[in-house]
């Protein structure tokens, strides 16, 4: 029997984590995905086991702690954005040129408008949990 060949990936191609690489403008919204989940799912299962009529006092520091959390995070991928990638909070700036630099700061400008909506879609998110009191 043959022995198996480790495949590697052409030397210039980026790495995951490296600069280049697009993994930046999915994780601001999968950490919103994912605490809207669990935000739900924590409210969901605490009124299914308690019943109707049970305060949402609790469950409520558990979303806004997770809130806060996924914030947090979120903040630090805008902080690699803008760090690594080049990104400006500029909503109509044009970024027209054409070569690896133009193509960072288009990758950084779209990551951190990403950061910008998902931190607010958490926000809106951890808002019915503060103002309904009962399930």
């Amino acid at each position: 029997m043959a022995p198996r060949r480790k495949i590697v990936p052409p030397g210039d191609a980026p790495r995951v984590i490296d600069q280049g690489s697009v993994w930046i403008l999915v994780a601001a919204p999968s950490i919103w995905a994912a605490h809207f989940l669990i935000s739900y799912w924590v409210a969901a299962i605490w009124c299914a086991k308690l019943g109707r009529g049970t305060s949402l006092a609790e469950p409520r520091w558990i979303i806004a702690g997770l809130g806060a959390l996924c914030i947090g995070a979120i903040i630090g991928l805008a902080v690699l954005a803008v760090r690594r990638y080049g990104g400006v909070f500029v909503i109509f700036e044009e970024i027209t040129e054409s070569s690896e630099r133009g193509r960072d700061r288009f990758v950084g400008h779209v990551a951190l408008l990403l950061c910008v909506l998902s931190a607010a879609a958490i926000l809106f998110t951890v808002i019915p949990g503060m103002v309904l009191g009962q399930c």
